[in-house]
């Protein structure tokens, strides 16, 4: 959902197809789990710097091709991936289980909220109160 919201508001003539901002809200959340409890985990950094390498490398080759790659078809949006993931780390950050709560990390945890809470809002206001971009008015 979020993926699709995100796409509406930044990049609006791109084809959305698949769950590739699902599966990024997926990793983020991952992502989140591992920046919780690495201290707790087996092989926790080495889990960090894995998903980092793997949704860096995805994320670029997204935006290569978007822009620098010669298009043979409709642009497919890689906003999603980016939007999906923001949602999928501040949920993550919100309602994974911490193992060790320190104080920094409650601070943490309300900014995420009010990240994913403003962006929400404004995805959804921005869609509403915009006119359709799909069909210019006469």
């Amino acid at each position: 959902m979020t993926g699709s919201l995100g796409t509406s508001v930044f990049d609006t003539d791109v084809y959305l197809v698949g769950a590739s901002g699902g599966v990024y809200a997926l990793l983020a959340a991952h992502l989140a789990n591992v920046l919780l409890n690495y201290n707790n985990m087996e092989f926790g950094i080495v889990r960090l710097i894995g998903i980092f390498i793997v949704a860096s490398a995805d994320v670029g080759f997204a935006i290569y091709d978007r822009y620098a790659a010669e298009q043979i078809g409709p642009p497919v949006s890689y906003v999603a991936h980016l939007t999906g993931a923001l949602a999928g780390l501040t949920i993550g950050l919100l309602v994974l289980k911490n193992f060790e709560q320190k104080l920094h990390e409650q601070l943490i945890w309300w900014v995420a909220l009010g990240v994913y809470a403003a962006c929400t809002l404004f995805g959804i206001l921005f869609n509403v109160f915009n006119p359709d971009p799909f069909y210019p008015a006469n």
